[in-house]
C-alpha cells in the first residue's frame, strides 16, 4: 500500500502536467519503463544548477517550474488511498533520535537541535516513570525493555554533554542502577532483553547483534564506560571490560555485525580524553571544542569551581576558562588557549 501511494506512471504525470511534464520527468528520472516494478519512484539524478545549465534555463525558473508541477501532483496524490498510520510512540527510537539531535548540535551548533533534544528527553523522562516502553494514543502499551533503558541512558549522557546540566547525570545513574538490578545476568555479565518484572516471559533472551539499531547490550557498555568516568564509578568501567571480554572473539570474527561493540573496544584500546573546563567563558570554549572532531572524549564544564563532579574536583577556574586535558583523572597542566588545547589532545 505504501508503494502504491507514492509511485507514478509516466502517463499519469503527462496527463496532470501537460506541457510541463517533459521538464519534470527529465529532472526526476521518470520513464515509460519505470525504475521500480514498472512504476516510477521520483529521484534526483541531477543538481539544480547542473540541470539548468545543460538546458540554458535560469535556475530560479527551473525551481519554480518544478515546484508548481510538484504541487499539482501532490493534489492528485492526496486523493489516493493513504497508507495506514502507526500511532505508537517507542521509547528506544525516540531516545536514539534525541542522541542524534545532540550530536547534530555538537557538530553544527544550531540551537534548534539542542532545544529539540531537551524537549524530547524531558518527555521521555516523564514517560519512563511508569516503566513503559511503548505508548499509543497517550496510553501505555508495553513494559520497557533493555533497549529502552540503554538508549535513554545514552540520550541523558549525550544531552548532558551539550548542556552540562547534572540532573541528566543523576537520572542516568538511577536508570543504570535499575538496569543492573533488573536486567543483569550475573553469570555472563551481559543483560537480558526483559526485566524481572515481566512475568509473562517464558525464556529471557539476550540481544547482542548491532543491526539497523545497535543492541541494548553494546549500548550499555558505552553507558558504563562514560558514566564510569563522569561519576567516578570504577566498578562500572570494570563491568564494561568484562562484557567486552565475553564478546571479544565474536566481535573479532564478525565485526560488521557488532559495530558498537567494536567501537567500545576501541575506547578501551585508545582511552577517552577527559576534558574539564572551568571559568566564566567555559560554555563558549566547550561549544568550540565540540565543533571539532574528537571521536572519544568526555567533557565536564562549569563556570565556577565544582567539587561535586569528579572530573571538575579540585580544578580552579579563571575569567578566561582553564582547560584541563586528562586521562584516568591524571591531568596535564591546564591551558587557556584552544590552539594549545588541540596540541595537547593530538599529543595524547
Amino acid at each position: 500500500m505504501e508503494g502504491k501511494f507514492y509511485v507514478w506512471d509516466k502517463a499519469e504525470i503527462d496527463a496532470v502536467l501537460g506541457k510541463d511534464a517533459a521538464l519534470f520527468c527529465s529532472f526526476y528520472g521518470v520513464t515509460e519503463e519505470g525504475n521500480w516494478e514498472e512504476k516510477n519512484i521520483l529521484w534526483r539524478p541531477y543538481r539544480y544548477q547542473e540541470f539548468a545549465d545543460a538546458r540554458s534555463i535560469p535556475v530560479e525558473v527551473l525551481k519554480q517550474s518544478l515546484k508548481t508541477s510538484a504541487d499539482k501532483l501532490l493534489q492528485v496524490r492526496s486523493k489516493r488511498v493513504w497508507p495506514g498510520l502507526d500511532h505508537k510512540v517507542l521509547l528506544d527510537w525516540n531516545a536514539l533520535m534525541t542522541s542524534a539531535y545532540a550530536a547534530a548540535y555538537s557538530a553544527l551548533g544550531h540551537e534548534k537541535y539542542k532545544e529539540a533534544a531537551i524537549r524530547n528527553l524531558d518527555y521521555l523522562h516523564h514517560s519512563l516513570r511508569s516503566a513503559q516502553g511503548t505508548w499509543k494514543h497517550s496510553s501505555a502499551q508495553d513494559a520497557a525493555f533493555l533497549d529502552d533503558y540503554a538508549f535513554l541512558i545514552a540520550a541523558w549522557i549525550d544531552v548532558y554533554q551539550i548542556t552540562f546540566d547534572t540532573q541528566y547525570l543523576h537520572w542516568a545513574q538511577q536508570a543504570v542502577e535499575y538496569v543492573l538490578a533488573h536486567f543483569l545476568d550475573s553469570e555472563t555479565g551481559l543483560f537480558f532483553n526483559t526485566g524481572l518484572a515481566q512475568s509473562d516471559i517464558v525464556f529471557r533472551k539476550k540481544n547482542l547483534y548491532d543491526n539497523a539499531t545497535p543492541s541494548g547490550n553494546s549500548t550499555m557498555v558505552h553507558n558504563l564506560q562514560r558514566l564510569g568516568i563522569l561519576l567516578d564509578r570504577p566498578e562500572w568501567r570494570e563491568m564494561a571490560k568484562k562484557m567486552l571480554g565475553v564478546m571479544r572473539d565474536t566481535v573479532e570474527k564478525y565485526p560488521r555485525s557488532f559495530e558498537r561493540w567494536a567501537l567500545a573496544m576501541l575506547n578501551e584500546t585508545f582511552p577517552f580524553v577527559e576534558i574539564a573546563i572551568v571559568g566564566k567563558n567555559a560554555q563558549e570554549k566547550a561549544r568550540k571544542i565540540q565543533r571539532s572532531f574528537l571521536p572519544n572524549y568526555i567533557m565536564a564544564v562549569s563556570q565556577t569551581p565544582d567539587d561535586t563532579q569528579p572530573l571538575l574536583k579540585g580544578k580552579p577556574g579563571a575569567d578566561d576558562a582553564m582547560i584541563y586535558v586528562c586521562r584516568d583523572y591524571a591531568c596535564q597542566k591546564p591551558v587557556n588557549s584552544l590552539d594549545t588545547f588541540y596540541d595537547l589532545v593530538n599529543s595524547q
